[in-house]
């Protein structure tokens, strides 16, 4: 089983993407997790990197479908309080 992760290098890929979405003038982002089983403390950086810049051009960035271990940490580290997490996509209408 392949399992995708969220560290070094991925991390830096996830930034360009990011960083892409940014400069094309996205100002609401979602980001799909349901194919992540993990994220390293790289992949948290750009995340809280995008979120302060997106958060100064006054967009926001939603996070969709944590596995269990993902969502305990977002709550641990209180990264809810910057990104709206849901459930589903569908649970974001």
């Amino acid at each position: 089983m392949k399992e995708n992760l969220v560290t070094d290098p991925a991390a830096r890929e996830f930034k360009e993407v990011l960083t892409n979405l940014i400069d094309d003038g996205k100002k609401e982002i979602i980001i799909d997790f349901s194919d992540v089983a993990f994220i390293g403390s790289s992949g948290i950086g750009k995340l809280l990197l995008a979120y302060k810049r997106l958060d100064d051009l006054g967009g926001k960035i939603f996070i969709v479908s944590l596995n269990k271990d993902i969502k305990e940490l977002f709550i641990t580290f209180r990264l809810n309080e910057f990104f709206p997490i849901y459930d589903t996509l569908e649970s974001m209408e």
